[in-house]
């Protein structure tokens, strides 16, 4: 039997409810809903606007049935918004109409709310840290595992691994978010089993000339390599493990002038782009496969990058898997989160309500900082 809610997690609920509406004001979300058309035509027990803020609840509530999400919800918001209409505590809708109502509001909302929110987060900084100038970009992915359903392995296919498929479909959701403040640009989900490039080079036309690119893990492919450097940004990124990069000539900093190999098509491989190679340095924590490989940079200049400063900003570059630590929704013993939905749209939708989540509570940090900067000392004495 579950535990009767005491008055602290009330308060809690409640402030947690309140963030929400702060993050994602009802005026916000009303346009955009009313921007994709999916504003109810006649009086419903579960509007557009409402099912909004049970979508993002259930990523605040995430170990909590429907029925209790719903009860929270209605509670953070008879308190921490005036709200109209909302509906009497105790008398949750049934599963069935909540996923009917989800599958009503799309996938598609949650993406341009996360884009307005993220286009406020980056407008309200603009002080925010350079690397040699360069904005530093992020770009970094995670797999998720959702539920075994004939909808989402006919879409998102199981992971591929040694030992053959996994047991459970599983997701990888890919985003690119701005370093300094850590507000995410663009962000899409694909299956494991199918190629990623094409949703990667959509969340590459995102960057701005002159953006330093950070992506996560060992190695970039040439192409996308090619085509960030041909759009005016920069890059730096790990080393594949099986990359050889010869040393054409050494510089003052201890940094050296290499050669990419690019694959020729029939197993070999020709001379292509120039590279500036940072030797390895420790990635820091723990299970960091790809410490000690060296970094790669088509900044030439130790002048404008230096070495250290090249190391620190890859090491300290914003990670994904930051939103889901930041949200308490990481399993213990490093498993794969699980998402609920059993529906492929409904994927989409829950994955990008929580980089939403993740975004109203990064806007509450950064505004509480702002308002501690901007307030005058008060002596204690």
């Amino acid at each position: 039997m579950a535990r009767p809610p005491q008055v602290g997690d009330l308060l809690a609920d409640r402030i947690a409810v309140g963030v929400l509406t702060s993050g994602f004001p009802p005026e916000l979300v009303d346009r955009v809903v009313d921007r994709f058309g999916v504003r109810e035509r006649r009086t419903r027990a579960l509007p557009a606007r409402l099912m909004v803020y049970y979508v993002l609840s259930m990523v605040v509530f995430f170990h909590l049935g429907y029925s209790e999400v719903w009860d929270r919800l209605v509670a953070g918001l008879s308190w921490a918004h005036p709200f109209a209409a909302v509906p009497p505590r105790g008398m949750p809708p049934t599963p069935a109409a909540i996923t009917y109502a989800r599958k009503r509001l799309g996938w598609r909302v949650m993406a341009v709310l996360l884009e307005e929110v993220s286009r406020r987060d980056v407008q309200g900084d603009p002080g925010r840290p350079r690397v040699g100038g360069m904005r530093p970009v992020a770009l970094d992915q995670v797999p998720l595992h959702v539920p075994n359903t004939p909808g989402n392995v006919s879409v998102f296919g199981h992971p591929l691994g040694g030992r053959g498929a996994g047991p459970l479909p599983q997701v990888r959701v890919v985003a690119l978010a701005e370093c300094g403040t850590s507000a995410i640009l663009g962000a899409g989900i694909s299956g494991t089993a199918s190629d990623g490039t094409p949703l990667v080079r959509r969340l590459l036309r995102k960057l701005a000339p002159g953006d330093l690119l950070l992506p996560g893990g060992a190695g970039f492919p040439y192409d996308l390599l090619e085509e960030v450097i041909a759009a005016g940004a920069h890059v730096l990124c790990r080393a594949g493990p099986e990359e050889e990069l010869p040393r054409l000539g050494t510089l003052p900093d201890g940094t050296y002038l290499s050669r990419l190999a690019v694959p020729d098509g029939s197993g070999g491989s020709v001379a292509g782009l120039v590279v500036r190679v940072i030797p390895g340095t420790a990635e820091g924590g723990p299970g960091a496969q790809d410490a000690g490989r060296p970094l790669v940079t088509d900044v030439l200049d130790p002048g404008t990058l230096p070495a250290a400063a090249g190391g620190a900003a890859y090491r300290s570059r914003w990670r994904l898997e930051d939103c889901f630590s930041t949200l308490d929704l990481l399993p213990p013993e490093g498993a794969a989160v699980t998402l609920r939905s059993r529906d492929p749209d409904l994927i989409h939708q829950e994955a990008l309500a929580i980089l939403c989540c993740y975004q109203a509570v990064r806007l509450l940090v950064d505004d509480r900082s702002a308002d501690r900067s901007r307030s005058p000392a008060i002596p204690l004495i």
